[in-house]
């Protein structure tokens, strides 16, 4: 009885940190957007920050983070033992999303360069 407790009241804590964890990075997210909404976007060399980039920077950025953070979804799968239909699920929106967002940008970065030949 007291395992299940302490079991439960850990899970409620984790789903609270996810949460929190959740709602500080779209926060943060937002206002970055915020902040460089106006700015010129660096196509060349070195950048940290996501939102400085261009289009085509940001896909570029996309394309090749895709691959490691596949790799750390299938070790999540595995570490903490998702069904079968799940991880499916799971890997199929990922894959889905990751595709749909550089396909996006990809139109981005060519809408914006047929704007900018005019």
């Amino acid at each position: 009885m007291d395992n299940e407790l302490i079991t439960n009241l850990s899970m409620e804590s984790l789903m609270i940190n996810i949460v929190i964890g959740i709602v500080v990075v779209l926060i943060v997210s937002f206002i970055l957007k915020r902040v460089y909404r106006k700015k010129k976007k660096v196509d060349k060399g070195f950048v940290l920050s996501y939102y400085k980039l261009s289009y085509r920077r940001k896909l570029i950025r996309n394309l090749w983070q895709l691959p490691p953070s596949l790799i750390v979804l299938i070790a999540i799968i595995i570490i903490f033992d998702i069904s079968n239909t799940a991880s499916v699920l799971l890997l199929s929106l990922f894959i889905l999303a990751g595709f749909t967002h550089c396909l996006l940008l990809y139109r981005k970065w060519k809408q914006k360069e047929r704007n900018t030949e005019m």
